[in-house]
C-alpha cells in the first residue's frame, strides 16, 4: 500500500507504459516519496488510480498504480 510520506522503490510491471518505465529508470535511482496516496484523477478517463510522487532529483509527477510494484526503501546514510 502506498501511503503519503512513505519512501518507496518502484519497479515497472511487464505491461507498463514506456512513460512509466522511463520515469522510474530516469528519476527513481534513490527512490520516490509518496506525495499523495493513490486516487482516481480527472486526467484519466479509464478510472484508474494514480499516485503522486517526488524524486530526490526534484521530479514531481503522477504514475498509474496498476503499472508499478512498490517496496519500502531505506536510502543508505553516509557515516
Amino acid at each position: 500500500m502506498l501511503e503519503q510520506g512513505q519512501h518507496v522503490r518502484l519497479t515497472a510491471l511487464s505491461g507498463a507504459s514506456r512513460r512509466t518505465k522511463n520515469r522510474i529508470n530516469e528519476r527513481g535511482g534513490r527512490g520516490f516519496r509518496v506525495v499523495h496516496e493513490p486516487t482516481a484523477t480527472l486526467f484519466d478517463n479509464e478510472g484508474r488510480k494514480w499516485v503522486q510522487l517526488e524524486s530526490a532529483c526534484g521530479w514531481n509527477g503522477w504514475l498509474p498504480v496498476d503499472e508499478v510494484e512498490s517496496e519500502e526503501f531505506e536510502e543508505a546514510r553516509e557515516a
